[in-house]
């Protein structure tokens, strides 16, 4: 790659780390919000991720409009700039206003600057000269898992040394990323796609294409199969089996990272080599697998150990989801991101929060109680393990629909062989 893109690259790295700060460090803060002073339910906890993801899922729509319009450049350093007061916001408006009205502001600010990022970054990186797209891709979203184990391993530690009485100086302390990237990206200089360079291009055309929704499907599975399980494990061991917090989080979400990005790296490496529908089939089944032990587990090493097996499992949905659909609708620009990162958000918003909603609704009407005593479970967050059996259905979707297309439908259609 040209020299002259390496500052360009490394803000496209930096900002995928930001994204991943954003997306799982309220999840972190989970046990501190559902205890005093604000006490909330399994289910607001659950709404918090889903007006997250919601509120990323408008603006990946809004960007269709607004990025040819204003450019690559401004909007992107409008993302930093977002994500910057979010975080401020997220450590002062809960002292200032209702706690949980500043958690819902922050946290949309965070979601404008995340959906931006979602948007831009991936067409920016693809935009630059490389012999290997797929693998430039998927190196590049392993950024979100170095990230996502960062955050984890940072925050643990900051609230084990500070104390939980302090987190609200978390935040500012990961402002400093987004501020740092909103200068890189001010001097970077910033290719566009083939597509926005051509403003004749239509999305229309896409949306025409039946094998266009297969991908939609696959990127509502791809998000919702990677957030349920990261957002809700560190909660579901550190409550249902007493384990200390930090030893929860660094074991669980930290290793689910870690192993993500173990996964995307090892894409990048041999991705060429491997068709891209078959591996995400396996994988689809292999997560599917994580939720179901995860579900009708007694034992947190086994639910930890799960949790990191998940990671492998769904590093590559994502990233091969998008680099596929690049590759079979070429010349889309950014427009065919922002419609793919909608329908990623859409299943990061809806799936960890109807989980969160089964688990209350279960428990309250007894049927967590019965599941725990059909299964021999321990009883004490049997209304999370149930959602969690619930929402395997989502991965394994995944894996279905995939079987289908190649193994019963005669006329298979399949993913391009570049992933």
């Amino acid at each position: 790659m040209n020299h002259k893109y390496t500052l360009t690259k490394s803000a496209c790295y930096l900002g995928y780390a930001i994204q991943a700060v954003v997306n799982n460090l309220t999840s972190i803060l989970f046990i501190i919000f559902n205890s005093k002073p604000f006490n909330l339910t399994q289910e607001e906890l659950g709404r918090l991720v889903f007006i997250n993801f919601f509120s990323q899922l408008i603006v990946d729509f809004l960007s269709i409009y607004i990025v040819p319009k204003i450019g690559y450049k401004k909007c992107v350093v409008l993302a930093q700039a977002c994500s910057f007061m979010g975080f401020v916001f997220l450590g002062a408006l809960p002292n200032i206003i209702h706690p949980y009205s500043g958690l819902v502001v922050a946290i949309i600010f965070l979601a404008i600057g995340s959906g931006f990022i979602e948007v831009l970054i991936s067409p920016i990186c693809e935009a630059l000269p490389s012999k290997n797209k797929a693998g430039s891709m998927s190196f590049l979203h392993s950024f979100y898992c170095w990230g996502q184990a960062a955050t984890v391993i940072i925050t643990t530690l900051l609230l084990l040394f500070w104390g939980r009485e302090n987190w609200l100086y978390i935040p500012f302390f990961w402002a400093i990323l987004p501020a740092i990237n909103t200068v890189l990206f001010s001097v970077a200089p910033i290719l566009e796609l083939e597509g926005d360079k051509n403003r004749s291009f239509k999305l229309q055309s896409v949306l025409k294409n039946k094998q266009f929704y297969l991908f939609l499907i696959l990127m509502f599975c791809a998000g919702a199969s990677e957030l349920t399980m990261v957002q809700w494990t560190s909660f579901f061991v550190e409550t249902g089996f007493s384990v200390e917090k930090w030893i929860g989080d660094i074991l669980g979400p930290c290793t689910f990272a870690i192993f993500m990005g173990i996964g995307r790296v090892l894409y990048a490496l041999c991705g060429k080599k491997i068709r891209p529908d078959l591996i995400i089939m396996v994988f689809a089944l292999v997560c599917t697998g994580t939720y179901l032990v995860v579900a009708f587990s007694n034992s947190a090493v086994l639910t930890i150990i799960s949790c990191a097996i998940c990671g492998i499992s769904v590093s590559v949905m994502w990233p091969g989801v998008f680099s596929s659909a690049a590759e079979k609708f070429k010349g889309s620009g950014a427009s065919l991101f922002s419609v793919l990162a909608m329908f990623g958000d859409l299943g990061c918003a809806i799936v960890p929060w109807i989980l969160g909603f089964i688990s209350d609704f279960s428990t309250s009407n007894g049927v967590a109680d019965k599941f725990a005593k059909v299964f021999n479970l321990s009883g004490s967050q049997a209304g999370i393990q149930f959602g969690f059996l619930v929402t395997a259905l989502v991965p394994f979707s995944m894996f279905t629909i995939l079987f289908f297309i190649n193994f019963a439908n005669k006329k298979r259609i399949k993913l391009p062989n570049k992933a």
